[in-house]
């Protein structure tokens, strides 16, 4: 197969530009000014919209509160060596943030804390409303001056170059150029983010995908709690303009309520602290809402911060504010219209405290880690996971470096390594018409079979259906096609692949737990262990690791 493709040489490469892409290689430079560091990626994913991150600077909190309520709130699914580095990583940000010029909004000379669904305390910190890209845009102002940090903006990561058991580099397509590029590296970093776009309705940007499950998985990479999808209760279901966005669910300790069309406060049938629970609660009840028929005219419930009062709104969530009355609804008087839409991967990447995928050359951090959250991750702890496991991840891959041999990847390695990933052996000619429909059929089996609510039969129904898409694409050729149908084929691989996993580890988790609800299990189970996957010689190899 004749393929055009370029070859960059670097030390690090980054597949990730939103917050932990940029911490990652923050510190990797920081701690070994000497290395070339090339970061790559294709939008900046949830990073932009990180209202905030928890710390413990409430006086009467603590880091033992902290770490308890991120484990209980993860149903005790959590690895306690991650929740630990998430916790203790904390404390070492503030210095981080200081030398980035990072203020924590304050009132009174008293940090302004919101207290997010799960915590025992006020612990989310933020700055202004959008401290995401307050730090982002701090980040790559250091970045400016120097010259070893490079960027292709608008390129995908595609697949890992994998030589001798090592990871060096990756396969990717520089989208504006519509051109292949492969990156030789002597170690690559894994910060792209979750998979929760691969679902027709979603929080999450359209940059996001199932790349990154599906690398670490061609690469070998232990894969864990793919099943836990969490579902953001809040996303705006119309008007359309916002369909999607979500609304913070700090505000339900300030006031906001939830109604379905009757008007009727509902989770005051359903739990003692009506909306302040946990957002796996939450959501399975207002999807129970919806299904009995009780939803708003297109498929929601209302969220009513009304409660909240004008003030405090204009205050404390401007952005907000602004979102809705862009779109002519003033928050302040009139409840908006929600439902559950998937938020949150907080399964992927088996890593340890240190980043490290078991896989050498090979790291990752943010939310495409797995084993963090558990069953149910606290607000708050996203955006603190970015930063933390960026920081981390930076550090480990600055040692890795000091002490390791370049890669030794030859051209004709290269070849060998672009023409087996862009070949199908198959008969039938890869169409456009085809990946849409594939894409709308796993689309229509997410929405269907894998959403709040699941049951067994129709997990296996989703595993076989997903399954023979993979199978159909594997008896395609793209022989003949031009690269933009080439990469439009890796992507939805890429995401089948995902879908597949993610279909395959909540059919094998039989009891309900967290934001993995199932149907016909009538109680949450208190049994502690873990989904892995691993790529192995025969297959997907499933195992259920006790924690």
């Amino acid at each position: 197969m004749q393929v055009n493709y370029s070859v960059i040489h670097t030390d690090a490469l980054v597949i990730g530009t939103g917050l932990s892409g940029l911490l990652a290689a923050r510190t990797l430079t920081k701690k070994l000014p000497t290395a070339k560091i090339l970061m790559i990626g294709n939008g900046l994913g949830a990073s932009p919209y990180v209202h905030g991150f928890n710390m413990v600077l409430h006086e009467e909190d603590s880091m033992d509160s902290f770490k308890e309520d991120t484990v209980v709130g993860g149903r005790n699914q959590s690895k306690d060596e991650l929740v630990d580095a998430l916790c203790d990583g904390s404390r070492k940000l503030l210095p981080v943030l200081e030398e980035l010029g990072i203020e924590f909004n304050r009132k009174n000379g008293e940090y302004s804390l919101l207290r997010p669904l799960g915590a025992s305390h006020p612990r989310v910190a933020s700055v202004g409303n959008h401290t995401g890209v307050a730090i982002m845009n701090a980040v790559r102002h250091e970045f400016e001056t120097n010259a070893n940090i490079s960027a292709l903006e608008d390129t995908r990561a595609l697949r890992l170059l994998c030589m001798d058991g090592r990871v060096c580099g990756a396969l990717t397509y520089q989208i504006p150029e519509k051109k292949f590029t492969v990156v030789v590296a002597n170690a690559v970093v894994l910060a792209c983010g979750g998979f929760c776009n691969i679902y027709p309705f979603s929080t999450n940007m359209s940059d996001i995908g199932g790349d990154g499950i599906a690398m670490a998985f061609g690469a070998g990479a232990d894969l864990c709690d793919l099943e836990f999808v969490q579902f953001e209760p809040s996303a705006a279901v119309a008007p359309k303009a916002i369909r999607g966005k979500s609304v913070i669910t700090t505000m339900y300790y300030e006031g906001a309520v939830l109604r379905n069309t009757l008007g009727e406060r509902f989770m005051l049938q359903y739990s003692k602290d009506a909306e302040c629970v946990n957002k796996d609660v939450q959501a399975k009840y207002i999807f129970k809402e919806i299904k009995e028929g009780r939803g708003t005219e297109n498929g929601g419930v209302y969220f009513d911060a009304t409660g909240v009062g004008r003030d405090r709104l204009n205050e404390q969530y401007d952005s907000y504010v602004k979102r809705y009355s862009d779109v002519g609804i003033d928050i302040a008087t009139t409840p908006f219209e929600i439902a559950p839409a998937p938020h949150t991967s907080l399964g992927g990447i088996a890593v340890d405290e240190n980043c490290f995928s078991g896989i050498e050359g090979l790291y990752a951090c943010g939310e495409i880690i797995g084993g963090l959250h558990g069953a149910n991750r606290l607000g708050g702890n996203a955006g603190l996971e970015t930063m933390v496991f960026g920081r981390i991840a930076g550090d480990s891959v600055a040692e890795y470096l000091a002490d390791a041999k370049a890669c030794e990847v030859t051209v004709d390695d290269i070849e060998d390594f672009v023409c087996d990933t862009l070949s199908l052996s198959g008969e039938t000619a890869v169409t456009t018409e085809l990946l849409d429909s594939l894409r709308g059929q796993m689309q229509d089996v997410l929405a269907d079979k894998l959403n709040v609510l699941r049951c067994g039969s129709e997990l296996e129904e989703a595993v076989n259906a997903i399954g023979g898409m993979l199978e159909t694409l594997d008896n395609s050729s793209l022989e003949g096609a031009d690269d933009e149908l080439k990469f439009a084929t890796l992507r939805l691989v890429n995401d089948l692949q995902t879908a597949y996993l993610l279909a395959i580890s909540a059919y094998t988790r039989t009891e309900s737990c967290g934001c993995h609800v199932r149907t016909d299990c009538d109680e949450e189970t208190e049994d502690k262990y873990r989904v892995v996957i691993r790529n192995a010689p025969e297959g997907a190899l499933v195992l259920k690791e006790s924690i």
